[in-house]
């Protein structure tokens, strides 16, 4: 089902036959469940997303939401599907907090791990949220810390937490 509340364009960075499968992918898990995320990340956090249509290069290097709806999404092509559908959801959570002012003494990831893991598990159930965790745990000190400080809460804390957060942003 094609999502019409979000376009999204995937544009793979070269026209080499991995980068433009890749791009294939993300486009079909979006065509495939991207009403369904759209629908669980903003039930899970209360926010709309602000922008309708967003670029997406597919490329190698770190996945990067962007830092404004201007921006264009980056997102890694050689992730198996499950990270692909983990990225893209992490990428869009990130995109959603565009709708809050970004307060420089906040760490946004500690933010968006309040609701990402109650997101993955509602999408595709808990050893799926467990595994990206662990996954992304071991990339970079600031996810392994980030992630540390969001699971140390109940899935009920960890909302009262955003909603914390939330009020910190207005």
């Amino acid at each position: 089902m094609i999502n019409e509340t979000l376009h999204i364009r995937f544009i793979p960075i070269f026209e080499d036959r991995e980068f433009i499968e890749a791009a294939n992918e993300y486009a079909l898990i979006w065509r495939e469940e991207g009403n369904r995320i759209l629908d669980v990340i903003q039930k899970v956090t209360n926010l709309t997303f602000i922008e309708s249509r967003i670029a997406a290069v597919v490329y190698d290097g770190v996945s990067f939401s962007g830092r404004s709806p201007k921006d264009i999404m980056k997102i890694r092509f050689s992730y198996d599907t499950e990270n692909k559908k983990a990225t893209l959801v992490h990428e869009l959570s990130h995109r959603l907090l565009f709708n809050l002012i970004n307060k420089p003494d906040t760490d946004e990831h500690q933010t968006l791990f309040l609701f990402l893991y109650d997101v993955w598990i509602e999408l595709y159930g808990d050893e799926f949220a467990n595994k990206m965790v662990e996954t992304e745990k071991v990339r970079d000190e600031k996810y392994f810390t980030a992630w540390s400080f969001a699971l140390s809460f109940t899935k009920e804390q960890r909302r009262e937490k955003f909603t914390e957060f939330l009020g910190i942003y207005k």
